[in-house]
Parts: structure tokens; sequence; C-alpha cells
């Protein structure tokens, strides 16, 4: 006997083993009998089960936790209507604070009187800068940036 015959002799030992299992199914189908059902669909049927039993159980959990927390479910808020004055227009800003630049022999009477039109507003300019100009309203300087009212 040789090594083909061994390979030879397992083909025809499935062959007859094949036939045999066509002939039980045959023989059961005959009689009537009813063919076992497969494993798959019961699978099948078992994984549906439990889906729904999950689904249910985890919408039962969120039920039960929205009611201790007494929280409904939000609505979408409402779109806040724009009013006039949150967006005024670009021209209604407050002007730029006008500034003078002192020049060697000015006194603050006298850009009063250039600036403002009036020289005895000077003690207004004085207060307004009292922090740039110092205690001695005489005691301006050329280059101090002074504010103006």
């Amino acid at each position: 006997m040789g090594i083909f015959d061994i390979f030879k002799g397992g083909k025809d030992k499935a062959a007859e083993s094949g036939e045999a299992v066509k002939e039980q199914v045959q023989e059961q189908a005959s009689a009537g009998a009813t063919a076992p059902e497969s494993p798959i669909r019961s699978s099948a049927e078992a994984s549906n089960k439990f889906t729904e039993e999950a689904a249910s159980a985890t919408q039962a959990a969120a039920d039960r936790l929205m009611a201790d927390a007494k929280i409904t479910p939000a609505a979408a808020p409402a779109p806040k209507p724009e009013a006039a004055h949150d967006k005024a227009p670009a021209h209604d800003k407050a002007p730029e604070a006008r500034t003078y630049t002192v020049k060697s022999g000015d006194s603050l009477s006298a850009i009063a009187r250039d600036e403002l039109g009036d020289m005895g507003r000077w003690q207004e300019l004085y207060e307004l800068n009292k922090h740039t100009i110092g205690a001695n309203p005489d005691m301006i300087q050329p280059g101090m940036k002074l504010k103006l009212p």
C-alpha cells in the first residue's frame, strides 16, 4: 500500500459518511419528522430578546433618574430679541478726549482762553490735569500733555 492509497481511502470514507447523512435526512423527511431548529436561528432570537430587555431596563433606569432629579427634558431656548441699545452705531461713540501739548511761554489761563474760549476756566483745566502738573499750577513745562474738558 502506497502513500496515495491512504489518501484515497480517506476520500472514500468521507464520501461514505456524506452519503449516510444524506440517507438519514431523507428518511426523516419521509417519516414526517421536522428538522431540528438551527442553533443560529435560536441564538438570533435570544439575542433579540436580550437586546429588547436591555433597552427596556436602560429606559426604566433613565426614567427613574429623571424622576429622582425632577428633571424635565429641556426645550431649546428661545432666541433673544436684539435690543436697540445693544448695538450702537459707530458714529455714536464718545468723542476721544482732546489734548493740548504745552509750549514754551504758555500758562493755564492762556491755554484756557485759546482752547476753551474763557480765561477763567484755567482752574477747571488745572483740576483735570493736577496729576500731570503737580501742586503748583504756575509750573507747567513745555511738552506736557494736558487733557481738555
